[in-house]
């Protein structure tokens, strides 16, 4: 079975899309609901899936930010890698299961594989070393493939750290 849209994001303001996220659990959800994130506790997650912060509170500066530096990351992924990649403009669903969602940054063309873009501060430069991926990540990651099916069995990462190194 195959992933379905869940909602067409290409038209839809920043505010409309974090209300979008707001009807199902996310990838970036499941780290929290699993007591991995270090960000955002899951009483957080739950005030916003039940709209007690206002939509505009409901993403931090860093997460804002990293959506706005995600083409960039993207892009060197590509320079990088060779790969070419393709933006997802659109919320995918479980095809079972509706409330699972995901939100995936790209995909790769060519490959049943998707793209994951970060950023993050020089403080987790720690994280990142030898090529270890924080789990959190990971985690956001197997829930994208577990919604895109079987056939989607491979993710890669691409990190911008501190502004100035890239993994």
């Amino acid at each position: 079975m195959q992933a379905e849209v869940f909602a067409s994001t290409a038209d839809m303001s920043r505010d409309e899309w974090l209300l979008e996220r707001r009807k199902g659990i996310g990838g970036s959800d499941a780290s929290v609901i699993l007591g991995l994130n270090k960000w955002r506790t899951a009483f957080e997650l739950w005030l916003d899936k039940t709209g007690q912060v206002p939509v505009s509170e409901s993403a931090s500066e860093a997460a804002y930010f990293g959506s706005i530096l995600e083409d960039i990351v993207a892009k060197e992924f590509e320079v990088r890698s060779g790969k070419k990649v393709r933006r997802k403009r659109s919320m995918l669903k479980h095809p079972e299961h509706d409330f699972i969602l995901a939100n995936i940054d790209r995909m790769i063309v060519g490959e049943k594989a998707i793209l994951e873009c970060k950023t993050t501060s020089e403080y987790n430069l720690k994280e990142w070393e030898n090529d270890e991926i924080p789990a959190d990540y990971i985690v956001q990651v197997q829930h994208y493939l577990g919604v895109l099916g079987p056939e989607y069995k491979k993710a890669y990462f691409a990190v911008l750290i501190g502004g100035n190194k890239f993994n």
